[in-house]
């Protein structure tokens, strides 16, 4: 910065102006900075050659960034209105990567056939005996042959633990698929995904859960690596 700053003399009361009447704008330039959702974000500094901004992200850790005007300015006017044009890209910008990250994500559902299990010989041969199972289970005195041979093969008693078992366990896989979406994941499942996702895994089990565990995964490997890389790029 120059000595000779004609700038920096007004520095507290561009910072207040830039604070107090153009919040909104200054979160904007932090997030297209940052390439992160941030809480809070103020100029502290501004000088002929730029200014800089100090914040938190979402996660409550600090961040500080310095951004360069394209060449000097030499007056408060001049200072305000680059910013404001450079806030308005900003906000474009950030929407712009935001719904690309949001896109590329790998294993972001894009339709009905990503609930649907991918049905191996094992796991069709288990939804069968499953619903052979449920079948004697409510209809007891079936009078279909395999059924009623499977029922004398291994009891009444033993069919009933299993469906009882099967109930349990996709109660639990469901409230796993629960906490994996809210709390793991790092896209954003709306409503009819979440309300899907449930359904299938509380009625198809395993089948849903082992399509639904890598998109979870992969959108917190992403997004990290993601926040990794453009963290040590943009902040310090």
């Amino acid at each position: 910065m120059s000595h000779t700053d004609s700038i920096a003399t007004e520095s507290d009361s561009l910072c207040q102006f830039f604070n107090k009447d153009h919040s909104t704008t200054v979160r904007a330039m932090a997030r297209s900075i940052t390439k992160r959702d941030v809480a809070s974000a103020e100029v502290v500094q501004v000088h002929q050659d730029g200014f800089k901004i100090d914040g938190t992200n979402v996660q409550g850790k600090p961040f500080e960034v310095s951004v360069s005007f394209s060449s000097p300015v030499h007056s408060a006017t001049m200072v305000k209105d680059t910013f404001l044009q450079m806030g308005e890209r900003a906000e474009r910008n950030y929407s712009s990567i935001n719904h690309r990250r949001r896109r590329e994500i790998p294993g972001q559902p894009p339709g009905w056939r990503t609930y649907w299990p991918n049905w191996t010989t094992f796991l069709i041969l288990l939804a069968m005996g499953v619903l052979s199972f449920f079948y004697i289970y409510f209809f007891p005195e079936t009078s279909i042959p395999i059924l009623r041979w499977t029922k004398d093969l291994v009891g009444l008693d033993f069919i009933r633990f299993c469906v009882h078992f099967t109930i349990g366990l996709h109660s639990f896989e469901t409230m796993t698929a629960w906490y994996l979406m809210k709390r793991v994941a790092k896209i954003e499942f709306n409503a009819k995904q979440f309300v899907i996702w449930s359904l299938c895994v509380q009625f198809l089990g395993i089948g849903s859960m082992l399509k639904l565990q890598p998109i979870v995964y992969n959108s917190k490997f992403v997004y990290d690596e993601i926040e990794r890389e453009e963290g040590h790029s943009t902040t310090r």
